[in-house]
């Protein structure tokens, strides 16, 4: 049969949780799929590996401009469907192209832009607004990666009932606890890092709460006379402001560190080095940092809607709104060892049940239940490029 289509043209560095799903999902369908693949990506992506039933189209000038890509979904990628006579696209970034000539399956990570605006750019209000909407209605299929994130688009669209599928995300293979010492010691002198510290990573944004991480570490820092806080991830230089003006009118100036983006060769090192994971975000779609965490053997303390649905018992969950309740949890994970290290046995078996094999076959057999509700009668992917 024609490939399907999988429309990974939203990856640009840096990576953040959409970015990193759409990549990895590419790379385990491309193991483990069992239907020929077509991917659309930017040039200068992380590799995808290429076998003998995928091919890639790199189109030139979209990965300088978000607009030009956006343009470009909108406008050529559906005549690229119509010519290749693709029996499915996959869109695995909220939206689609309104006139895509076959079936869509579309992945929604989360509708923050619907439900919590306000922390989200004028440009993205616009742009989703726009075209999440009708991207869902007209989808074959929805794929989800949470049950939380399942209620909130049944609670706006509940017509796509039937045709919502969870479909958590895996873990990338590294993301494991960091034992090399030269490693450790490598990531300690590069980043500045000291001895004893708690850990955020993600972008830095007013709906990763932030500024009330801040507050809650000035009281448990309080106590802690060696303990630090260090920020992995970017910020625009209007929010990066925000925060400096943060640490400073809480005078732990020199106890806060923004390290920026971390390779995601050192994430698992960061991981491994910290105390604790503090994740108090406001609101999230799947929340990949905890499980990350726990997956290196750091004890986490979580909040946001499907961060907490996901990282079940094995975190300690917090009240995002009252820095109080963050730094007490905070203070149970460093002030009870027995207790730090039942969440740290907890965390490992969590994380160990997100897998992006099983993440890639289900999408697969997902492919396949839409192909055949469409009338569209794959042929076993042995026998796809034959005459």
């Amino acid at each position: 049969m024609n490939p399907v289509f999988y429309n990974a043209m939203v990856l640009r560095e840096p990576y953040s949780g959409v970015e990193v799903t759409t990549h990895q999902l590419a790379c385990a369908l491309t193991r483990f799929g069992s239907l020929p693949l077509c991917i659309c990506a930017p040039r200068g992506h992380r590799p995808i590996p290429i076998t003998s039933h995928t091919r890639m189209i790199r189109p030139y000038g979209t990965d300088r401009s978000r607009l030009l890509r956006i343009l470009w979904e909108q406008t050529v990628l559906p005549v690229l469907l119509k010519r290749a006579r693709a029996p499915l696209l996959h869109a695995p970034a909220y939206v689609a192209p309104r006139l895509a000539p076959c079936p869509v399956v579309l992945t929604i990570h989360d509708l923050h832009v619907l439900t919590h605006p306000q922390f989200c750019r004028a440009d993205n209000r616009l742009h989703y607004r726009l075209l999440l909407p009708p991207s869902i209605r007209r989808a074959a299929a929805v794929i989800v990666f949470s049950n939380y994130t399942r209620r909130v688009i049944l609670d706006r669209f509940p017509e796509v009932r039937d045709r919502l599928v969870l479909i958590p995300p895996g873990l990338t293979p590294n993301l494991a606890r960091c034992t090399d010492h030269a490693r450790l010691q490598s990531a300690r002198q590069r980043y500045a890092l000291p001895t004893s510290f708690l850990l955020f990573v993600g972008d830095l944004t007013q709906r990763k709460n932030i500024l009330n991480l801040i507050r809650a570490f000035a009281i448990v820092q309080g106590e802690r006379p060696d303990l630090h806080l260090v920020l992995a991830g970017a910020a625009d230089p209007a929010t990066a402001a925000v925060i400096d003006n943060a640490i400073r009118q809480n005078a732990i100036r020199h106890r806060v560190s923004r390290i920026g983006y971390v390779s995601e060769e050192d994430l698992p090192v960061l991981y491994s080095l910290a105390r604790a994971f503090v994740f108090p975000s406001h609101d999230e779609g799947f929340g990949l940092p905890p499980l990350e965490a726990m997956a290196c053997g750091c004890p986490v303390v979580c909040s946001g809607g499907a961060a907490v649905e996901n990282c079940g018992d094995a975190a300690v969950n917090c009240d995002p709104r009252d820095r109080a309740s963050i730094a007490s949890a905070v203070s149970l994970l460093l002030d009870h060892p027995a207790f730090r290290k039942e969440k740290i046995e907890a965390g490992y078996r969590k994380a160990a049940g997100f897998s992006w094999e099983k993440a890639a076959r289900a999408t697969d057999a997902l492919y396949r239940s839409v192909l055949s509700a469409h009338g569209k009668h794959e042929r076993p992917a042995d026998e796809a490029d034959g005459p």
